[in-house]
């Protein structure tokens, strides 16, 4: 917990689960309800993080307001306005957190999920109920900015979270009372810990028939083995899906629209590149087939019609075309500073066109990325299209990140998205911060087709 807070002090920024506020008087009762607003809303989001002290710029900077001591921001306080203002109460947390540069503190407040029913506001605050209202719900929308739902979409989406935890809570004391531990108890009830259990299943047995692949069919030290990496995307689409055959399948993904030269899950007609049936619901693809392949060249991928997708793909940079390029770069040393942004992107596109066809009415997509061999490896930009004063090396092997997106948030806000997913991934190579505008700036070239 001391690294995630110490980090969101580091590179302080407004998101959906993060609301900065400057500082305030605590005692001022209208601070309080403007806190209150704050804490209700990302109880209702599904928990979050309020932190104090800085100014809600690009990029955010410290309010240089500092009050002497950060006595009156204790955990006390955050939970009497709880009580005070929210039905059912929840307990906040309240820590103060060191910048780990400047050595500043700044108060953090971690606001848990796991709501099993909305929270309601149940007191006006002492300017009129303008900061908080009573018999209000308030939600973090995009903006990100607290206020009640406006939609039909926003109530359901707060409703389901609310049953999410009732029916996680259900199932832990089940499988607590038969003595299972979890996993599959007595009687075949099936208790999952994890609401990505379905796409994990299903990213793990796709990833496990890759592996098996490629040890029976590739020689040693081929390419197509991805013996220095790899990243996997998998998504699952959760909504009302329809019933679709697997040439339905094959079809819908033979018309998605492509964004660049080498598309996720694109359809080949040559037959050893073209998709086949590995059962009744799912269609893989195995690239490596082709004997002219390269690592950046071996995509492997599924897609099922309940709505389930996995791609794997080796790194690009460890391709002969882009070492080469870089003057003998050698595979396994670097990662080019944008395609983490154009891949995820390109793919979740893709994904977001298949939920279109596939679900009736709204859906969500559940989204998990990972990268692999990253230990060691350098960021760089190919074509010096990026200024990189410094060397920012990796100096973990792996990275993961699990996350449940709306349809509208991907429609109205794609370089935040993308933000929310890369940047910690990037983060992993010597705490490295993209400038200013570079998701919004590298997206509309990818919207634009432009890769120069």
């Amino acid at each position: 917990m001391n690294d995630e807070l110490e980090e969101l002090v580091r590179f302080p920024r407004e998101d959906l689960d993060i609301e900065l506020k400057q500082w305030m008087d605590p005692a001022d009762r209208s601070v309080q309800g403007k806190f209150a607003k704050e804490l209700l809303a990302l109880r209702n989001h599904g928990g979050g993080y309020l932190i104090i002290g800085f100014k809600d710029e690009h990029p955010a900077v410290p309010d240089p307001n500092r009050p002497p001591d950060l006595a009156g921001f204790s955990t006390d306080y955050f939970n009497n306005i709880v009580k005070k203002y929210a039905e059912p109460a929840f307990h906040c947390m309240s820590h103060v957190v060191t910048h780990p540069v400047t050595g500043e503190d700044f108060p953090v407040v971690v606001v848990p999920g796991g709501a099993k029913v909305p929270v309601r506001c149940k007191a006006d605050s002492p300017d009129g109920g303008k900061s908080a209202k009573v018999d209000t719900y308030y939600i973090r929308r995009l903006g990100p900015e607290s206020s009640p739902p406006q939609t039909g979409a926003e109530w359901e989406a707060m409703l389901q979270k609310c049953l999410l935890s009732q029916r996680e809570e259900l199932l832990t004391t089940i499988s607590n009372l038969l003595g299972a531990g979890g996993g599959v108890v007595s009687g075949g009830l099936n208790v999952a810990k994890s609401p990505f259990a379905e796409l994990l299943a299903f990213r793990d047995n796709a990833v496990h028939r890759l592996e098996e692949l490629q040890m029976t069919t590739l020689p040693p030290g081929d390419c197509a083995r991805f013996e220095h990496g790899r990243y996997v995307l998998s998504a699952r689409i959760v909504g009302d899906i329809k019933e679709l055959t697997p040439t339905d399948l094959l079809d819908l993904v033979s018309k998605l629209r492509r964004y660049t030269g080498w598309s996720p899950l694109h359809v080949f007609s040559r037959p050893e590149l073209a998709p086949y049936l590995v059962d009744d619901n799912t269609i893989e693809c195995w690239l490596a087939r082709d004997e002219a392949r390269d690592t950046a060249h071996a995509d492997f991928w599924r897609l099922s019609s309940n709505g389930l997708i996995t791609l794997v793909r080796g790194h690009q940079e460890d391709s002969p075309e882009i070492t080469e390029s870089l003057g003998g770069l050698a595979a396994g040393t670097g990662i080019e500073l944008t395609l983490p942004a154009w891949r995820v992107a390109e793919f979740l596109l893709r994904v977001r066109e298949i939920g279109a066809h596939m679900a009736q009415g709204p859906f969500k997509i559940q989204l998990i990325v990972e990268w692999s061999g990253l230990n060691g490896r350098k960021l760089f930009s190919q074509g010096n299209r990026r200024l990189m004063l410094e060397d920012h090396i990796a100096r973990e092997p792996n990275f993961r990140k699990e996350l449940e997106l709306d349809t509208d948030e991907i429609d109205a806000t794609l370089p935040r998205v993308i933000a929310k997913i890369v940047n910690p991934l990037l983060r992993r190579f010597s705490f490295f911060e993209p400038p200013k505008n570079f998701y919004d700036e590298e997206l509309a070239k990818l919207t634009k087709r432009e890769f120069a």
